[in-house]
């Protein structure tokens, strides 16, 4: 096989043609400089190994060494709105009690009786407690995490009540996003978060409700399941329907530090894979204006007329005013990673939350948590967060209630490779991935930060 020559630096080569800060700078609807900003670096070249994705020692170590130290994405605050709200984070082995307190803090608590070790709360649940009652035995503890009675006392005459009071656990809030942490040694939140509350500063994610939330079991490794949606590099063969109106061989990819990495993905502009410019009519009807009734005046963009139409439809739908937000923020595939698992879009068309995670001990599937957020209208109380959707491996996207069907499908396409990913990596005789330098950089990041944790 003939080598593919470059004359161009390691991670210095870019697609052809205008670039994503190019086509975002042109859009009348000026975007906020965090969008355009750059932030690469080269990070080697090196094989990826395979094994980590099937390895039940790697799990073990991620159980051990990584899981435990990291901040996780737990829920939204509209999970616990009010005084004794409670909702049940589960990753692996670990579980976490989190109930909204009387005076509107949070705690978080290790959801295990300190009687026998019962599950306080089963996997998943939110709840409105009036106390902490283990079913098991009836030891009951108040939403502090005091203990308040244990049945027949005074055979327990060794137990000391501030003693066995729950563990208490790291929490914290940004964004209207709760995270715990499990290690008693957690670093401050924000520290952790980066260079991710600067460039949100302009996107407050508190003043935004979760209105879907559809759990999907995946038949891959977590790491896998969520490598696939770190790149726009799959668009060309697994979403070739989209080549006619999305960027993606210029899509941008930046990283922060071992915690924080993005990509921006432009809309309503043709791949440079496809052959001449086409024409923007062209791009509005592969973006569905001829079904909304779009059309072009002397100066329109396809993206300009399909973001006016979005500003329009979505303002009045969630009973907002966007005429201030730019074309870039409307229409976008803008995704911002936070390590372990946990990804966000700050757009307004494409408002998503992912979040990946083992599913127990099977190293060969994980849970994908698929959540949508909406504006909240000033003035207003966001409405307490829906129950997820959950679906198993067969099930189509689409056929969940609320679900965009065109959306579904593209989620339908992404999934449907995991099977064979799984099988295709296991029969490999070469032992690693090979990563593109630029377009897959975020998968390096990850395995590169991951590393860190298992070595430590």
């Amino acid at each position: 096989m003939a080598t593919i020559q470059t004359k161009s630096a390691p991670g210095t080569a870019r697609c052809e043609g205008p670039s994503t800060r190019d086509i975002i700078l042109k859009d009348e609807h000026k975007a906020p400089g965090v969008i355009t900003e750059e932030s690469y670096r080269y990070l080697g070249d090196e094989d990826v190994d395979y094994a980590a994705y099937y390895s039940e020692e790697v799990h073990r170590l991620e159980m051990d060494k990584m899981w435990p130290e990291t901040w996780l994405f737990a829920c939204r605050e509209e999970h616990i709105p009010n005084p004794k709200d409670s909702h049940v984070f589960d990753v692996g082995d670990y579980s976490a009690l989190i109930i909204r307190q009387s005076d509107g803090s949070i705690k978080a608590f290790i959801n295990s009786c300190k009687h026998r070790g019962m599950q306080l709360q089963e996997n998943g649940t939110s709840d409105s407690l009036k106390v902490i009652r283990c079913p098991f035995h009836g030891w009951t503890w108040g939403t502090d995490g005091k203990l308040m009675s244990i049945p027949c006392a005074w055979d327990f005459p060794h137990v000391d009540n501030a003693e066995y009071a729950l563990d208490e656990i790291a929490v914290d809030t940004w964004g209207g996003f709760v995270f715990v942490n499990f290690s008693s040694s957690a670093p401050p939140l924000m520290d952790y978060l980066d260079v991710l509350p600067r460039q949100f500063a302009g996107w407050p994610m508190q003043n935004r409700h979760l209105v879907l939330h559809i759990q999907k079991t995946l038949p891959a490794n977590w790491k896998m399941a969520q490598e696939a949606f770190l790149e726009a590099y799959h668009v060309l063969a697994t979403h070739p329907q989209g080549l006619a109106s999305a960027g993606d061989a210029n899509a941008q990819y930046d990283i922060w530090g071992d915690h924080i990495s993005r990509f921006v993905h432009t809309i309503g502009t043709r791949s440079p894979h496809l052959k001449g410019e086409g024409s923007e009519a062209e791009i509005l009807k592969a973006l569905g204006g001829d079904d909304l009734g779009l059309s072009l005046k002397n100066g329109d963009t396809a993206r300009s007329v399909f973001s006016e139409h979005l500003r329009s439809t979505l303002g009045e739908a969630m009973g907002v005013d966007l005429s201030g937000v730019s074309t870039s923020e409307m229409i976008d595939s803008i995704e911002y990673h936070c390590f372990p698992n946990f990804m966000i879009f700050p757009g307004i068309s494409l408002p998503m939350v992912y979040r990946f995670r083992p599913d127990g001990d099977n190293v060969d599937q994980s849970i994908f948590d698929l959540m949508f957020l909406s504006l909240t209208p000033e003035g207003t109380t966001p409405p307490k967060a829906p129950e997820p959707v959950k679906i198993g491996i067969e099930t189509s996207y689409t056929e969940v209630e609320g679900m965009n069907p065109r959306l579904g499908n593209i989620y339908d396409q992404d999934t449907s490779n995991l099977a064979r990913l799984t099988k295709g990596i296991k029969a490999s005789r070469k032992k690693g991935q090979t990563l593109g330098n630029y377009q897959e950089v975020r998968i390096r990041q990850v395995r590169q930060t991951l590393d860190k944790y298992l070595s430590a």
